[in-house]
């Protein structure tokens, strides 16, 4: 262990020497090499894997399907997913993926003004390479469509309107990793919690009167069944690429405990370090966490500078280490 600590600190002390650019060079060589290996190592069993089921459901919409699709999503969103069956299904799965991508580069674009700009295509270079959000855009998942939801609020002071956006992605989204964002939202940011819980309200009630009470009912069993999945010790580490602490035992029990509580003290301590305590628990005591979804930290990185700066870094160079030893787990 003392090994560990000495290494680390050394780490640390050399990143701090070399601040700045050389730093920032390094993690986007780092990320370059991880990343696109792990791409080109999940990339045939994972492409378009969840772009193409939002687009699945939507047709079956379109044909005339009363019955709810069974996904984990709310039953609008095969409504508003009806624009990819206008497009054959790997022009549906680019799409996802190059949404992904602007969302990412606009996201960057702003937490960089004022910055040189070969430092900002430097910060965009080590984001789009960054594990998770490799993973993200080729399956096309919604992690950073909801991760955009959050900008707002957690980089401006409360207000009601900066809710509306984060309460359309849980209308849609319900993530259980949202749930520690919701508690920092109540110490914090109460005007943007209440309207992201009348938005999501509104949009359901909006989605129940277009699709019918039968969907949601039926969403409602498949996200129970899925829980109980969880529960029962199928979704696994080894067997299904679950990053977080569950399935539950007394070990990994009173590990989440200890999570929660050291969370929920942080976030009544102080904002910014209980923003990104929040995603970090959020990853950890979810259900189910697969690769993709630790692109959500992607919203840490700022706020985590501010009050960490030298272990950010050195977390930032060493996150894509993992790659191959994950691309494993995520194939």
């Amino acid at each position: 262990m003392s090994a560990i600590v000495s290494v680390g600190g050394r780490l640390a002390a050399t990143l701090e020497r070399w601040n700045g650019r050389p730093t920032l060079f390094a993690v986007v060589v780092m990320n370059a090499i991880t990343g696109v290996s792990l791409g080109a190592t999940i990339a045939a069993a994972n492409f378009g894997a969840d772009s193409g089921l939002y687009r699945h459901c939507a047709l079956l919409l379109v044909e005339g399907q009363t019955e709810f699709c069974g996904f984990l999503y709310s039953p609008l969103t095969s409504l508003v997913a009806r624009p990819l069956t206008w497009m054959s299904p790997t022009m549906a799965m680019a799409a996802m993926t190059m949404i992904g991508v602007g969302v990412l580069v606009v996201g960057v674009a702003l937490e960089t003004r004022g910055q040189a700009a070969i430092d900002r295509v430097l910060v965009a270079s080590a984001a789009l390479t960054f594990a998770p959000v490799v993973h993200e855009l080729l399956i096309g998942q919604t992690t950073l469509l909801i991760a955009a939801t959050l900008y707002c609020m957690a980089r401006r002071p409360d207000g009601f309107r900066n809710g509306i956006p984060f309460g359309i992605a849980l209308a849609f989204a319900p993530k259980p990793l949202l749930l520690p964002v919701m508690v920092w939202m109540l110490v914090w940011r109460r005007q943007a919690l209440t309207a992201t819980l009348l938005t999501a309200l509104l949009l359901t009630g909006v989605g129940i009167a277009l699709l019918g009470l039968d969907q949601y009912r039926d969403w409602v069993s498949v996200l129970t069944g899925a829980g109980n999945a969880s529960l029962a010790g199928s979704l696994s580490l080894w067997e299904r690429g679950n990053f977080s602490i569950w399935p539950l035992n007394p070990a990994t029990f009173v590990l989440a405990c200890a999570v929660a509580g050291v969370t929920l003290w942080v976030i009544v301590r102080d904002s910014s370090r209980g923003f990104v305590a929040a995603l970090l628990a959020g990853l950890l005591l979810a259900p189910y966490s697969q690769l993709y979804a630790f692109s959500i930290l992607v919203l840490a990185v700022k706020p985590a500078l501010g009050f960490a700066p030298r272990a950010t870094r050195a977390l930032a160079l060493i996150a894509n280490l993992a790659g191959p030893f994950l691309g494993v787990l995520t194939a």
